[in-house]
């Protein structure tokens, strides 16, 4: 039942940009059992997380408000399993080396499984977490992080929307939640993408992005590359004479 926020600019913007939108979600959505930011600064991935809502963490948000980054990613929690509340469960989730996070909203239903298989990486008691180190260690090995990230879903089963935020290369967000739709939309020049507040309609954008541009909603299983639209479509015929010159 987590709602999930991801925002990339051309250039570095303060944090506070993003805030009152992840507040607006967690208002109007069932979240408020942990929230986490992560951000790009230079090629590393840096993280925020806190156990409780994040209308109540005034704390937080003063020391976040103010940071400076091109991408935001921000995840709100409400967990499937309300055992598994506290700051080792909250998301997203930092790759051991700082390289990328990952935020995860659904169930991983066969996350139990395998669970033994990170014994001594898992730090709390959510399925998402496990997700997390099994997308990690495909990366390791080699794995694109696109067909990681339908790997990691099919292997688990269940319901699984993801954010891909790496330190270098391209944003991407996975749908694979039928329960809670992604979306993808232009915002006060930004590329956004977020979840619907479990809506079966298109509230989210009456809600909380009524100048929400370019809006597309994500098919079912689609990995999607969330600065595509920012990227100049190269002209073949410039490309040729750059080439000859």
């Amino acid at each position: 039942m987590c709602e999930i926020l991801v925002a990339a600019w051309p250039e570095p913007q303060r944090f506070a940009r993003v805030m009152p939108w992840a507040l607006e979600l967690e208002h109007l959505g069932v979240a408020g059992f942990g929230w986490g930011a992560a951000w790009r600064d230079g090629t590393r991935i840096r993280t925020y997380r806190d156990p409780g809502r994040m209308g109540t963490d005034g704390t937080g948000q003063a020391a976040l408000e103010s940071v400076r980054s091109t991408h935001f990613l921000i995840h709100l929690r409400r967990p499937s399993c309300l055992s598994s509340i506290g700051l080792a469960d909250t998301q997203p989730f930092l790759a051991d080396d700082g390289s990328f996070a990952m935020a995860h909203n659904g169930r991983l239903e066969g996350a139990d499984g395998i669970r033994q298989r990170f014994e001594g990486k898992l730090q709390g008691h959510a399925d998402s977490e496990v997700g997390f180190r099994l997308l990690e260690s495909k990366i390791s090995l080699g794995a694109a992080p696109g067909e990681a990230l339908k790997q990691v879903h099919q292997e688990l089963g269940g319901r699984a929307n993801f954010v891909y935020l790496p330190g270098d290369g391209p944003t991407l967000v996975y749908a694979g939640n039928a329960d809670n739709a992604f979306w993808r939309f232009r915002m006060e020049g930004a590329e956004v993408a977020t979840t619907s507040l479990h809506s079966a309609d298109e509230a989210i954008f009456e809600l909380c992005f009524p100048a929400a541009s370019q809006r597309q909603r994500l098919a079912w299983q689609e990995v999607a590359d969330l600065e595509g639209m920012q990227r100049p479509k190269l002209d073949p015929a410039s490309s040729m004479v750059s080439a000859r010159d």
